[in-house]
């Protein structure tokens, strides 16, 4: 064998061992970050995203139309793994999960929920983490499951009333099977669902047991109070939440300077109210 071609086998060689040491390497990164887990259920397959290993868990839940759930939440969920055990779920029709025709009510939805984290091997009780039209669900699992939840942090969290009022005043409308948004089955039913949803949760309010920390962003309480100045609206976003409090010694409000995607600008702090939120109370 040439000199020449000793050389080439060495580069050979080489490349193969490089590409190996960064494909274990990224194996082993992996693995430290977290795990991503499909968890098949009766009505199909939902993904999920699972890191840190604390003796609470938090379960954090999208905002409606979030294209994909795990990339949306990862950032702030690194801010939690240090001391809880964070599962991040995917909706049918979100991310890598399936699609379902299902109806997509309050009921369907939070049994798909415990049928994840109960495949996933998960057990409550739960801090669930919702953002916007999570906020209905988790309203809905705390007050039909008390006993697996054991608080809510909600980030910009939706609230009945505020869709019941936008309904009432014709800015909440249904969208068309033809809808030029392109939603999948699952994302189109799930908005069209939205008002009824809300309309169940009218007369709830917080568990008076029940931990809830709401986060609210600057942006929604603006927008809110030009809708009011508008016509569109009757109620403030931060009388809105004032009115769920039933406990005011264990449910608080953070009001947060950014937009309704608080959790991409204010990673750091809802982190910090948070985890002296849960020391305290949860």
């Amino acid at each position: 064998m040439g000199v020449n071609n000793i050389i080439k086998f060495a580069r050979y060689i080489f490349g193969i061992i490089l590409i190996f040491s960064f494909a274990m390497s990224s194996i082993f990164v992996f693995a430290q970050d977290g795990v991503r887990k499909s968890v098949k259920t009766e009505k199909g397959i939902m993904q999920a995203y699972i890191k840190g290993s604390g003796s609470k868990t938090i379960v954090m839940l999208s905002g409606f139309g979030t294209d994909n759930p795990i990339g949306d939440f990862a950032p702030l969920a690194d801010k939690f793994c240090d001391e809880y055990k964070v599962v991040i779920l995917e909706y049918f029709g979100y991310g890598s999960s399936d699609i379902t025709k299902d109806e997509r009510t309050n009921q369907s939805i939070v049994v798909e929920i415990r049928m994840a984290l109960c495949g996933l091997g998960i057990e409550p009780p739960y801090i669930l983490m919702p953002h916007s039209m999570s906020g209905l669900y988790s309203l809905y699992y705390a007050g039909k499951y008390p006993e697996e939840v054991s608080g809510i942090i909600g980030i910009d969290m939706s609230l009945p009333q505020k869709q019941i009022e936008r309904r009432e005043s014709g800015e909440l409308k249904e969208i068309s099977a033809e809808n030029p948004e392109k939603l999948n089955i699952s994302l189109l039913n799930q908005w069209n669902k939205f008002y009824e949803n809300s309309k169940e949760l009218e007369s709830i309010k917080y568990p008076e047991n029940m931990p809830v920390l709401a986060f609210l962003a600057t942006e929604q309480i603006d927008s809110v109070n030009s809708m009011i100045k508008l016509g569109k609206m009757k109620t403030s976003w931060v009388d809105m939440n004032n009115i769920m409090i039933t406990n005011p010694d264990i449910q608080n409000i953070e009001i947060l300077e950014g937009t309704h995607y608080l959790h991409h600008e204010q990673a750091d702090r809802i982190s910090e109210i948070s985890k002296r939120f849960i020391d305290g109370v949860i």
